[in-house]
Parts: structure tokens; sequence; C-alpha cells
């Protein structure tokens, strides 16, 4: 705790970092406003600022390091399990679908990345794989192809950008938690 106590300390000091926590402050206030006016529950709306506020961190660290913590993504594991039980004591009739969605999500979250894994022999790390199983305990089966289709279509534009501009190399390795940050923010902002 006093690491990461620490850590935050250290980053708070970087202008970007405060920057990007205010926005994220206030993109949380305004996303809770639309969740209640969409009438989620409040345990999605919880669910989803906890998921939004970690993938930020996520995402600051692997552009940082290119790196994805496996702390972090345990913790978020320890806390959806731990939400799942007032969300299924709140709708009981739902509790099974709840839980074949969660699985669901995170199969294919994981899966699908898994054998991106494979394919680009190592280019999607194993990091993006566990965090896109994460993502999907978290959006459910329902949500989680919006997730990867936004966050594959934002890393595109960046990196075709990047590329015309010449600021980047064709086989150059770019961090993706930032993108599956963005695909995540857009799929929970458009309620896909």
């Amino acid at each position: 705790m006093e690491k990461g106590k620490a850590w935050f300390i250290e980053q708070w000091e970087n202008k970007r970092f405060k920057v990007g926590t205010l926005f994220i402050l206030a993109a949380g206030v305004g996303l809770t406003v639309e969740w209640f006016a969409f009438s989620y529950s409040v345990w999605k709306i919880l669910r989803y600022l906890i998921l939004f506020a970690a993938l930020f961190l996520i995402a600051w660290i692997d552009h940082d390091s290119k790196r994805i913590p496996n702390k972090i993504l345990k913790a978020l594991m320890v806390i959806r399990g731990i939400l799942f039980i007032p969300e299924w004591l709140t709708y009981p009739g739902l509790g099974t679908a709840m839980l074949l969605s969660i699985g669901m999500g995170a199969l294919l979250g994981g899966g699908m990345f898994l054998l991106a894994h494979f394919i680009s022999k190592g280019g999607v790390g194993m990091g993006d794989v566990k965090l896109f199983a994460v993502i999907g305990c978290y959006v459910g089966s329902g949500s989680i192809m919006s997730v990867a289709f936004l966050s594959a279509l934002s890393g595109a534009v960046y990196s075709i950008s990047m590329l015309l501009l010449k600021k980047i190399k064709l086989k150059e390795e770019i961090p993706f938690a930032p993108f599956i940050f963005v695909g995540t923010m857009l799929t929970m902002v458009l309620g896909m």
C-alpha cells in the first residue's frame, strides 16, 4: 500500500497525470449522471466507475513502462467478485444470467486476445490478454465485443496517423492499454 501511495505522489508531480486525473474525475461525474438517466443500477454504476478509474491507471502505467501490473488486475478481479454478491442479492432472479455473462465476457475477451497473442507471435502481450479477460468480467458478454472493436479501431487510427506523420516506424511496438481504455470508455458512453 505504501509503495502505491509513493507511486501516486510521484506521478502527481507530472502535469499530464494531474490533468488526466482531473479529466477522469469530471468524466466519472458526467458518466454517473448519464447512467442514472439510463436507469443503470447503483451496482452497475459502481462497477463501471471502478473499472474506469483502474483503466486510467493501467493505461498510464502501460504508456510509460509498456507493462500492465498484475496487482491491479488481481485487485479488480477481487472487487468484481465482491460486487457480484450485492448484485445477485438485488436481482436474485438474474443471478445465474449475470454469472454466465461474466464468465462468457471473460472467455470472449481473454480468448480473443489470447488468439491474437499467438497469431501476432507475442505482438499482443499477455498483459493485454489478462486485461481483456478482466474487462469481460466487468462489462459482460454483451459489451466485450464493442470494447474490443473500439479499442482496435482507436489503436489503428492512432497508429496510421503516427505512421503517416513519421512519428513511429511500421514494426514499432506501442502500448495497447491506452486504446483499451478509450475503447472501454466509448463503449460505456455510448451504452453499447
